[in-house]
């Protein structure tokens, strides 16, 4: 369950509170971070020497994670190759400390501090109803920005970090604090500044160089749970809230089609008997110009265009009939004709020329087909012809 929260609810806004503490010297600072996809922006940066200011300058809203330095945490190199140092790491009580270790190519480096010395800091946030869900001890966490920086003497608090090809391989301890600026991609940052927002970086991402002490408060975990209560309780109540506005709106829509539909049921036998014979005068008039050859996509005229063009001087033309009359005219019976249908009679001397005027007609776009109905000759041996041509 807390793996899928936290895929979907994803802590993405963190205040990094820095603390310093010497016997001569304090400074707190509250870095509020930022990340969005692979960027981690400084969204506010707060500096203050009084502990009691310093609940101030934190909003109780945002997850916090601290970071110890000073006189309460005491630093150690435990160099791989010294017997001594790796017998002080096996003597090592875990239970009665906090740790923070960063590990190099050929040491470990770990910052630590008793049990109590942490814990009150976590009692002072939780009475102040701050809420604390990581922490990190020292300055080592530093040495994760050693790419950026491209140095080989980095100073971190009171602390120089001394690297070798970006290694870091020894540390030294400074009486006086020497305050420097880094510049890390946009972010300008002083050495005080620097251990905290490589806090905050390891936060987000993890890196497997840096090994800790567990709370046993589920802080994260319960921040999780608050982010997707909230999440999910504005959710549900814009949810509600949307469904009451549809739910309205729906109920005035359906009013008032029911009153359109109450109106339409007083008049609708008048309006279905009027659709009805408007229908039916549509198909009398559909027929009609059916019946007249009206439903072709050209003019009638186009057609005897069409064939006056065509006609060779070796042809004459006694009769063109587009949409033939079926039957005899008579009184009181309809006429019929024949839709789609052109006759043509005619004479022609030279028989050569007919035939290629027929396969002209024949290439016309609106022929679907003709025929010859008749071709004979005649007494001055003219060929007399009647064809049929059927329009598309």
């Amino acid at each position: 369950m807390k793996r899928l929260l936290s895929k979907i609810f994803s802590i993405n806004q963190i205040q990094v509170v820095g603390v310093y503490q010497d016997a001569n010297f304090e400074n707190y600072e509250v870095l509020s971070l930022m990340k969005d996809n692979n960027k981690l922006t400084v969204l506010k940066k707060e500096v203050t020497n009084d502990k009691n200011r310093l609940i101030t300058l934190i909003d109780v809203k945002k997850p916090v994670v601290l970071l110890l330095n000073g006189k309460s945490v005491l630093n150690k190199k435990i160099d791989f190759s010294n017997e001594s140092d790796l017998a002080w790491q096996k003597n090592i009580d875990y239970n009665s400390i906090f740790h923070t270790s960063y590990k190099a190519e050929k040491a470990l480096f770990v910052s630590f501090c008793r049990k109590n010395v942490l814990e009150d800091w976590l009692i002072f946030f939780q009475e102040n109803k701050i809420q604390v869900i990581d922490f990190y001890l020292g300055n080592f966490a530093t040495s994760i920005l050693k790419e950026q920086l491209n140095q080989s003497n980095i100073f971190s608090n009171s602390t120089e970090l001394i690297f070798n090809e970006n290694e870091l391989v020894d540390f030294l301890k400074n009486e006086v604090v020497p305050i420097t600026d880094y510049l890390i991609g946009e972010e300008k940052l002083n050495s005080f500044s620097l251990p905290t927002y490589a806090s905050g970086i390891n936060f987000f991402i993890k890196s497997d160089r840096i090994t800790k002490s567990v709370l046993d408060i589920a802080n994260i975990e319960e921040q999780l749970y608050k982010k997707a209560f909230n999440v999910i309780g504005i959710i549900i109540l814009i949810g509600f809230f949307i469904s009451l506005l549809i739910s309205y709106f729906g109920i005035q829509y359906y009013a008032s089609k029911n009153a359109e539909l109450n109106i339409q049921n007083i008049y609708s036998n008048k309006a279905f008997q009027e659709i009805v014979d408007l229908e039916n005068q549509k198909k009398d008039k559909e027929a009609i110009i059916k019946d007249v050859g009206l439903l072709s996509n050209k003019f009638l005229t186009y057609y005897d265009y069409e064939l006056l063009q065509s006609i060779p001087n070796e042809i004459l033309l006694n009769n063109i009939n587009i949409n033939p009359i079926k039957n005899e005219v008579k009184n009181n019976k309809k006429i019929e004709l024949s839709a789609g249908l052109i006759e043509i009679e005619g004479l022609t001397v030279d028989e050569v020329a007919f035939n290629n005027w027929l396969k002209r007609i024949k290439e016309f776009d609106w022929v679907q087909k003709f025929e010859i109905e008749s071709l004979k000759k005649d007494k001055k041996n003219n060929t007399q012809f009647s064809i049929l041509i059927k329009i598309k």
